[in-house]
């Protein structure tokens, strides 16, 4: 069930800073005491309700650091099969030398399976990764708290529902949180710690001392649509489609500009194909219902098209690509090592302005200038190897656009012709992902530390919003918004009213 959550500074997350000094957080110990975690105790025994693929990583996380974990699934067989898995997946990366004889004798012997929900009642912490209804839920944590002793922690690990609500159904609301781990838990480093309106301040903070134990990184966030990550991640896909829509340019071309400019690692259209044009809608269309349809999550049609077509990406063959795909790899090397070299070096051409996005389109900065103009688009950090850079002209002579793509190349920069739109292709993806990262921060979300950490470990960005800001700089982002908002007036673009105390704060709190 879609849930909404209140524009304005949550009501429900106080930043990490502001909180009081609670105990000290978990930490594995030799001693088994059952009965419960008080707030100072370490936690010993964890308990995972849900055996599937997530329930699964994290029993192994959690065994394999030393916690005794208690595995539990209402589906007869379920949880034995998944210890089995766990203990087959580590043989096969000890093969591979990715792992070790000591931690598939340290899972095998901490999991335990529970044959009923009793089973659970010595744990200190129970972690939910069962379906994603709000009744399933609500149902296990009361019969939860029924066999479990008053001082125990639960948490779940929902992606789509509100911890609030979840919180609503059981009778200690204090105990309980968000622990949102990322698929594949033993591998993702990030975990969201999310509070609800009455989670004390020191269930939190030991949580996140349970993460850093078990060699993770918490950012503790608020109870909001999506949480962080999967909230400030959908421009990426979001942006992408709406330049595809416009016409801009192709798929492909989006993608290989992104990964160049961005140093994203996928770009949106082959990761959404890679995780499924379904999986990629649903998660789209909860955040949007959760803040009550805003225009800046509106799902797109394409996808809703492509999935009632059954073109759902590589688990039915096709997407937005064809499987089995032949990559377009570049070839050559590359000479220059950021856009602005590749601008100094077409400058040298007479007749021709060469300018960096800045938000303005090439029509515009020509009817300035009074001369031909080509845009380039912009980029961060450095190019490795040979890359992909969109561009736009005005009033350019066929011959002249030919010569200018030849000299590029010569320099290991392949230029892609897009339509003449504010922001091109990077720059435009960049300011939406920056706009919906003040959003966040300006509703207290997390600190602006907190938001890049999350969108780099838990999306394996290079670069998170606010060091795109300070590479970009807060003039180019917000013309890029106003002027896209000219053609698109539905509010989509309506820059973050904090856009400029978030660009302070990025830059100088660092």
């Amino acid at each position: 069930m879609p849930w909404r959550w209140n524009a304005g500074r949550s009501s429900c997350f106080c930043p990490p800073t502001t909180r009081p000094r609670a105990s000290p957080p978990f930490a594995p110990s030799a001693s088994l005491n059952s009965g419960g975690a008080s707030m100072g105790q370490p936690v010993d025994i964890a308990g995972v309700a849900g055996a599937g693929t997530m329930g699964r990583g994290i029993a192994h996380l959690l065994a394999r650091s030393g916690i005794r974990t208690i595995l539990y699934d209402t589906q007869d067989g379920m949880a034995e099969r998944a210890k089995a898995t766990i203990l087959a997946d580590i043989g096969q990366r000890i093969a591979r030398g990715k792992s070790t004889e000591a931690e598939r004798e340290a899972c095998a012997r901490n999991i335990v399976i529970a044959g009923t929900v009793q089973g659970m009642a010595p744990a200190h912490l129970v972690i939910e990764a069962i379906i994603e209804t709000l009744e399933a839920k609500a149902e296990l944590f009361q019969a939860l708290e029924a066999v479990c002793a008053a001082n125990c922690l639960f948490a779940t690990n929902t992606s789509s529902l509100s911890v609030e609500a979840i919180a609503r159904t059981i009778q200690r609301p204090q105990r309980f949180a968000g622990l949102h781990f990322f698929n594949p838990a033993p591998l993702m480093k990030l975990v969201e710690v999310v509070a609800g309106p009455q989670t004390e301040a020191g269930v939190t903070e030991r949580l996140s001392g349970l993460v850093k134990t078990l060699g993770k990184q918490p950012v503790e966030v608020g109870d909001s649509p999506g949480f962080l990550v999967n909230r400030c991640a959908r421009p990426f896909y979001g942006e992408a489609l709406q330049l595809l829509e416009d016409g801009v340019t192709d798929a492909a071309t989006i993608d290989m500009c992104l990964t160049s400019s961005g140093g994203f690692p996928l770009g949106p259209f082959e990761l959404i194909d890679l995780v499924g044009v379904d999986i990629n809608l649903a998660a789209t269309t909860s955040v949007w219902q959760g803040f009550d349809q805003s225009p800046r999550f509106k799902p797109s049609p394409l996808l809703e098209d492509m999935k009632a077509a059954g073109r759902l990406g590589r688990k039915t063959g096709s997407g937005f690509f064809t499987y089995p795909r032949q990559d377009n790899v570049l070839a050559g090397e590359n000479h220059i090592s950021t856009a602005n070299e590749l601008k100094r070096q077409l400058e040298t051409r007479t007749g021709v302005a060469v300018h960096l996005s800045d938000g303005r389109t090439a029509r515009e900065l020509s009817a300035d200038s009074r001369q031909p103009v080509i845009v380039l688009d912009r980029q961060i950090g450095q190019w490795r190897g040979p890359v992909s850079l969109a561009f736009a002209q005005h009033d350019l002579r066929d011959a002249d656009i030919q010569s200018i793509a030849l000299q590029a190349k010569s320099l290991g920069v392949e230029l892609h012709e897009v339509t003449d739109t504010p922001g091109l292709v990077f720059l435009r993806v960049a300011a939406m992902l920056v706009n919906e990262a003040a959003f966040a921060f300006e509703q207290g979300l997390a600190t602006t530390a907190g938001i890049d950490t999350a969108l780099k470990l838990g999306l394996n960005f290079r670069h998170g919003p606010h060091e795109m800001l300070e590479a970009l700089g807060l003039p180019a982002v917000s013309n890029t918004l106003e002027r896209c908002g000219r053609t698109h007036p539905s509010g989509r673009y309506d820059a973050c009213p904090a856009l400029a105390d978030f660009a302070e704060d990025a830059t100088t709190k660092r």
